[in-house]
């Protein structure tokens, strides 16, 4: 029960008086454990990755429930359904939670024997394609053209994987301007080329995002979900 109640935050916390520096301070797996909150929007997946809905965390006493978007209506799950929570915290990192279906209507599921999810991979971002036209506004040091027209594969909460013109490498930074979500305001978001590889005569860059401000993080992973939305509904139909 420690464990579970760990991982729920409230959306107006209880200041608790501060305590001692710990002589033998936690692991590090402990200190990564997510912190979840009502309201926060989660991708709830099958054990073999399939994007099943994105739904919304609802933080009980002792127990957790997901309930659907914009009073929408969920499937009706199989009692004890083994599935995966994925979501992004405020610092943009992705987590992963395994458990299971415990009751559900179409209203909300309740889930049981949560698990976090180490990963391996620190980066580990769930990316989702994008295959949207863009614009790469180069530094000043770039010989080129003002604005060179590009294209984002796949984008995440920390980077994007860019197709475009030859002439960056890694450690260059250029500015990728983009509307991922046509009602939505477009992003202008500072990348650094973390690797470059050839593909025909483009070049298919890998970018980590620099100094996104925190309402921009929250903006895109917003976009993001929109996107997953998009797909998983055009599957649907």
């Amino acid at each position: 029960m420690s464990f579970f109640k760990s991982l729920f935050k409230s959306k107006s916390p209880v200041p608790e008086p501060p305590e001692a520096p710990s002589q033998n301070p936690e692991p590090v797996e402990k200190q990564e454990i997510p912190e979840l909150y009502t309201g926060m929007k989660v991708e709830v997946l099958s054990p073999h990755n399939n994007l099943l809905f994105v739904g919304v965390l609802n933080i009980l006493d002792s127990s957790l429930e997901i309930q659907p978007e914009n009073d929408g209506l969920l499937p009706i799950a199989e009692y004890q359904q083994a599935i995966k929570l994925r979501g992004f915290q405020k610092n943009s990192q992705a987590f992963t939670l395994n458990g299971i279906v415990g009751q559900s209507t179409a209203e909300f599921w309740r889930l049981e024997n949560l698990k976090f999810l180490q990963s391996k991979d620190s980066r580990a971002f769930f990316r989702q394609n994008a295959n949207v036209k863009a614009e790469i506004v180069p530094s000043t040091n770039y010989k080129g053209q003002e604005k060179i027209p590009c294209k984002i594969l796949d984008v995440s909460a920390g980077g994007a994987r860019v197709l475009g013109s030859p002439g960056f490498q890694d450690g260059d930074l250029f500015v990728l301007e983009v509307t991922l979500i046509s009602e939505e305001e477009p992003f202008s978001m500072t990348c650094q080329v973390r690797h470059a590889v050839e593909v025909g005569r483009d070049m298919e860059y890998g970018c980590q995002f620099v100094g996104l401000p925190e309402k921009e993080q929250e903006r895109l992973l917003q976009a993001i979900f929109a996107l997953q939305r998009k797909i998983l509904q055009s599957r649907r139909d």
